[in-house]
């Protein structure tokens, strides 16, 4: 078990050209800049710079797929898109309701629409769990074709831009429902791989989340080098990130009135944006740091514009205790300790990365 420290500040920057499109330092300058950037990719994915005001079809009490959760009620909802795209998600409610705030979960790219048959490793189901034990209904929020990285890229080699939006749209509709009914208090977002990208970038476009956790679902400035390769289109469209890179998005997501974002990667992942893949991916010789300092400089480049420029709130945290590509025991009590706004949660095996988070 590694102890527990803060890292102090120090900020290494590539001069190199390979982040053209995703650079590891912020280029986002104003409060103004930020509107005008969420404006641009919104008119991408929809034609349009405002988001849509539909609403998805809700069936109400479908059955319980986890009987023995603090869940009160079930509801179905349905997605309907452009292009006969559409989306089905579960909203579970919680019996004993916390301040009536609800979390949207996205699970990443898990090849099922099934919640149930989630491999345990992942430890979704144990999330779901306990933020609804936390007393926080949660809208489970299943990626475009249940998680199908071959469907994804098939999206975009179809519609372009426009394959952008079923990545978010289901969330943006179910909000316009709760809106719309005064259904909760307060919009916040945890996701885990591509669930964690997409908690990365929808706040960034959606101003009514208010916190938001990614885990283990993006990088900047690597991105672009290895992960592309292999990697689903819409976390390397490079239309959408000449606009905004991973490091302005992350600003975007935490900028505004109640508002953070708070990044953990996962140091041991055998799958994403953890120390073995970013040695396979020369981060090394090209940063010249280890996978600690890379992790670190990239967030202390976004608290410097923090505090030198506007107001935003955005940290993040190296898990050391998650074992695989997962939210780990440590990652759950963070995001708990996030969502109640008590402290970091990371006692015993996370770090976080700055004083100020």
């Amino acid at each position: 078990m590694r102890k527990l420290t803060t890292l102090a500040p120090c900020l290494t920057l590539y001069s190199g050209t390979a982040w053209a499109i995703d650079g590891n330092i912020p280029t986002i300058t104003s409060a103004a800049d930020i509107v005008s950037r969420r404006s641009t990719l919104i008119a991408q994915a929809w034609g349009s710079p405002t988001l849509p005001s539909t609403l998805p079809t809700i069936t109400t009490g479908i059955s319980n797929p986890f009987p023995s959760y603090n869940v009160a009620r079930v509801d179905q909802y349905v997605a309907s898109m452009s292009n006969g795209q559409s989306n089905t998600s579960n909203l579970y409610i919680a019996s004993s309701p916390n301040n009536g705030r609800v979390v949207i979960f996205n699970p990443g790219h898990q090849n099922t629409c099934d919640w149930t048959t989630f491999s345990a490793g992942y430890r979704v189901q144990n999330v779901l769990q306990a933020l609804l034990t936390a007393g926080y209904s949660v809208f489970a929020f299943n990626m475009p074709n249940c998680g199908d990285t071959t469907a994804h890229n098939a999206l975009f080699t179809s519609y372009g831009n426009t394959a952008m939006r079923y990545f978010f749209e289901p969330a943006v509709q179910a909000m316009n429902y709760w809106d719309a009914n005064n259904s909760f208090s307060q919009y916040d977002m945890v996701g885990l791989s591509g669930g964690g990208w997409t908690s990365g970038l929808l706040p960034a476009l959606d101003t009514r989340i208010k916190i938001s956790i990614p885990v283990a679902g993006s990088w900047p400035g690597m991105q672009f080098i290895d992960s592309c390769a292999n990697s689903d289109d819409e976390q390397c469209w490079s239309n959408w990130y000449a606009v905004a890179g991973y490091l302005d998005l992350y600003i975007m997501a935490s900028y505004g009135p109640n508002r953070r974002q708070f990044q953990i990667l996962n140091f041991s992942d055998d799958c994403c944006f953890g120390n073995s893949q970013f040695i396979a991916s020369g981060g090394i010789t090209a940063y010249g740091v280890d996978y600690e300092a890379y992790t670190r400089n990239w967030v202390v480049s976004d608290k410097q514009l923090e505090q030198a420029v506007m107001p935003f709130r955005y940290d993040g945290m190296i898990d050391y205790i998650a074992n695989q590509h997962q939210i780990s025991t440590n990652a759950q009590s963070a995001i708990l300790s996030i969502l109640a706004s008590v402290g970091p949660g990371t006692a015993g095996g996370g770090r976080r990365l700055l004083h100020m988070w």
